[in-house]
């Protein structure tokens, strides 16, 4: 993902707030455990999202623990961990070795390249792991790359990759709710893919990067629109879901957080939410 599912921070009690980090930095130790201190430069706060969202519905055992982190030593800090800490820790890792190697293919960056190799080993192991996230997101990825470089005038069919590729992603495992899932994780990802887009824009006409909102003939300051029905796509599938564990933190960050980076940069001001 691309950094856009995120809390709205002036939304959240002190509570929510310490439980949002607490499983932010969860993820941070899981990634260190299982696949190497370095490996933790990968960690981002969509995958915190996916870690609630998925614990949300399912409730798994959770554990917390108390440690000091190396970065901010004081005071300690508390972790909270579950199975889906240790599966969005794997997808993180999975997500990152690809989006490096697109990042090299595309702008040949060096230090992308040299991280991917990195990662490689940690990728092998998870690749194993789960064969059928790893399949859609290679597939969506080459597919993308193949729009990309063709320059294609549809804009549905790149918006569209990125929804499969996530819609795999919130499957942790067949079973009744996963149906549902993909319908969310597609509908998020179509909308991510779209902001991206939308922040990027400047940068990708500069450089000459294939860019959806060409095709749709819009600039930046004119998605708002777009992206409101698009988020809305995820948010529909999201309230039919029984969520209500941190059921106001997973509003927060879907009808208010998700939007912040586009009205501060794009918008130049803020839009509150949730």
């Amino acid at each position: 993902m691309f950094g856009y599912v995120i809390c709205n921070k002036t939304g959240l009690s002190e509570e929510e707030l310490a439980r949002y980090r607490s499983v932010y930095c969860g993820l941070c130790r899981c990634i260190g455990e299982r696949h190497g201190q370095l490996q933790r430069m990968s960690l981002n706060y969509d995958m915190t999202f996916l870690v609630l969202f998925l614990s949300s519905l399912y409730e798994p055992r959770e554990a917390e623990k108390e440690f000091r982190c190396a970065l901010h030593p004081y005071p300690k800090k508390k972790a909270l961990e579950n199975k889906f800490t240790e599966y969005a820790a794997d997808m993180t890792v999975m997500l990152t070795y690809y989006k490096c190697l697109d990042d090299w293919q595309d702008e040949h960056k060096r230090t992308k390249y040299q991280y991917a190799k990195h990662l490689e080993d940690s990728f092998q192991k998870v690749k194993e792991q789960y064969p059928r996230q790893s399949r859609m997101v290679e597939e969506s990825i080459a597919q993308l790359a193949e729009i990309e470089k063709s320059r294609q005038s549809v804009p549905d069919n790149a918006v569209n990759c990125s929804g499969k590729m996530l819609s795999e992603l919130f499957v942790y495992e067949e079973d009744f709710w996963s149906n549902s899932l993909r319908r969310f994780g597609y509908e998020l990802g179509r909308f991510i893919y779209l902001m991206d887009a939308a922040m990027d824009y400047k940068k990708d006409i500069k450089n000459r990067n294939y860019n959806p909102l060409v095709g749709m003939g819009k600039k930046p300051e004119e998605m708002e629109e777009t992206l409101t029905q698009a988020i809305g796509n995820a948010t529909h599938q999201f309230e039919k879901l029984p969520l209500i564990q941190d059921e106001h933190l997973l509003r927060n960050i879907l009808y208010g957080g998700v939007w912040q980076q586009y009205y501060a940069k794009i918008l130049g001001k803020e839009k509150s939410h949730g």
